[in-house]
């Protein structure tokens, strides 16, 4: 049965991202004329966050977390010490890309005309395509998911379908209407703003203001193509997102079989990183602590189940004891615990950036502040999910934190060591378990200045990227070769830079 659901996803995966030949018209051969010949937009756009926000595995969920220390392995440690082994992104396009493409080129429904889950659709699909073309580099895009399929997809350039992106999540957040003729998102579809089409639009400048950022090596100058973008973004009239009440969260359906991602992970295979506990309990000693904070971040207790405690010390590929390592905190892995999508404190540290930058015209340090007051916010509020879902935990439970003095100290160490370290080093904190996000700021900013693992696989470097699968260099040959050659240098491997950070 296993090699049977292997060699399906493997044949999903090659027609609907790396394969192709002729296009063929088999008119209405094996046809079932009783079954439903569309996808129901309702189901189609549920089902895709869930896949999305419930995939699990190495390439999924584990791997990024690792690469940027958040996480230490305890016995199985090749990700952490950089393996290069093909990566798979089937889950991707088939489930995900695929059944978002079908709900945004729907165009009929019995309730009304279509273009508010034709708009949401579009921007959960720009939220997914910047993932799969962060974590590998040139992608089928533009030929991809296409019908009739085209079996040998076209790798696009990285810089192309950025611009894309944020075309389409432009269009996509002034498609939204409040015309009574267009229905409204049914809060059982919509899992993640109940069908509130006002959240939908600031959620969609917030990702704008990310992807722009994203741009910053390529596109640096205040009058250039990313300032300009996220400029225009900031100041458009729908807003972006700016309390914790705003934040974009996947909430499980526990009953339903959906959980927690982080839930599903082998509690004895991972502890806290040394490195990240050193870094929140302000260590003064910089050869463990990969930040310029030395002073207590009180989210330690928050993220630690033992906050005295030490985590365990990052990319070893044995370890003679591990058993006294702090673990994630319990209501953190719980299988009912949200996972965070787009929050106000990453969108507040983004328009820090971009004013530190000279982008903008905004306050540097009081944008630092606020994203970092966010974040206090965002996990202090994290905790009642627990109270309100679990009979083990009470509000006595519940750990106020105080952001006051933190903030205070790191303003100071900002006009220390510059502010652009502190803010990269404060989007790493508050991005926790945000792996694939945290790991796209980590490779391009620099910061936290993180050291390798001492016994690596590759040649000694955090990774880059992760190498295409297969599939893509033994079926979609020529294609492949191309999307190798944007690259730098131009080899398939997890060291290899992509575009935006060459």
């Amino acid at each position: 049965m296993k090699n049977i659901k292997l060699k399906v996803t493997l044949f999903l995966s090659l027609i609907l991202a790396t394969s192709a030949c002729s296009d063929v018209d088999y008119g209405d051969t094996n046809v079932n004329p009783y079954a439903a010949q569309t996808g129901e937009p309702d189901a189609l756009l549920r089902g895709a966050i869930v896949n999305y926000f419930d995939a699990t595995g190495r390439d999924y969920l584990t791997r990024p977390t690792l690469y940027v220390q958040y996480l230490s392995q305890t016995q199985y440690t090749d990700e952490q010490r950089y393996n290069e082994a093909p990566a798979d992104w089937s889950s991707y396009y088939t489930l995900t890309l695929e059944s978002l493409k079908q709900v945004a080129n729907t165009t009929e429904d019995l309730r009304g005309t279509t273009e508010n889950m034709n708009a949401t659709a579009e921007i959960l699909s720009v939220l997914v395509w910047k993932r799969v073309t962060d974590t590998f580099g040139d992608i089928p895009y533009f030929e991809a998911l296409q019908t009739p399929a085209i079996l040998n997809p076209a790798f696009t350039p990285q810089e192309e379908i950025y611009t894309d992106l944020i075309e389409r999540a432009k269009a996509a957040r002034d498609m939204f209407t409040e015309s009574s003729t267009s229905f409204t998102l049914d809060p059982s579809t919509d899992i993640i703003y109940d069908g509130d089409i006002d959240m939908w639009r600031k959620f969609a400048n917030s990702l704008i203001l990310g992807l722009t950022i994203q741009l910053s090596n390529q596109y640096p100058s205040a009058g250039g193509y990313a300032a300009t973008e996220f400029s225009a973004a900031l100041n458009n009239p729908y807003g972006v997102l700016e309390s914790t009440s705003e934040d974009a969260v996947f909430t499980p359906d526990v009953s339903g079989g959906v959980v927690n991602p982080y839930s599903q992970l082998r509690v004895a295979d991972y502890r806290l990183s040394q490195e990240l506990t050193d870094a929140l309990k302000g260590n003064d000693d910089s050869s463990l602590n990969p930040t310029s904070n030395r002073t207590l971040d009180e989210r330690l207790y928050i993220f630690s189940d033992t906050p005295s405690g030490d985590g365990l010390p990052y990319g070893y590929a044995t370890y003679s004891s591990y058993t006294d390592a702090s673990h994630i905190q319990n209501w953190i892995r719980l299988g009912y615990s949200p996972a965070p999508i787009y929050t106000s404190s990453y969108t507040y540290l983004n328009r820090a950036e971009a004013a530190a930058l000279g982008w903008t015209s905004e306050d540097a340090e009081a944008m630092l502040s606020a994203g970092i007051q966010a974040s206090f916010d965002y996990w202090e509020d994290y905790q009642q999910v627990a109270v309100d879902n679990d009979d083990t935990f009470s509000s006595e439970d519940v750990i106020e934190l105080n952001a006051d003095d933190y903030i205070a100290a790191r303003i100071v160490d900002a006009t220390t060591v510059g502010i652009e370290q502190v803010i990269g080093e404060e989007k790493w904190i508050s991005l926790f378990l945000s792996g694939f996000d945290a790991w796209a700021e980590q490779r391009r900013t620099g910061y936290p200045e993180l050291t390798p693992s001492s016994a690596p696989f590759n040649n000694g470097t955090i990774p880059e990227r992760l190498v295409y699968p297969t599939e893509s260099s033994s079926v979609n040959t020529a294609n492949y070769d191309v999307g190798v050659s944007g690259l730098s240098p131009a080899t398939d491997l997890n060291s290899s830079s992509v575009w935006w950070n060459q």
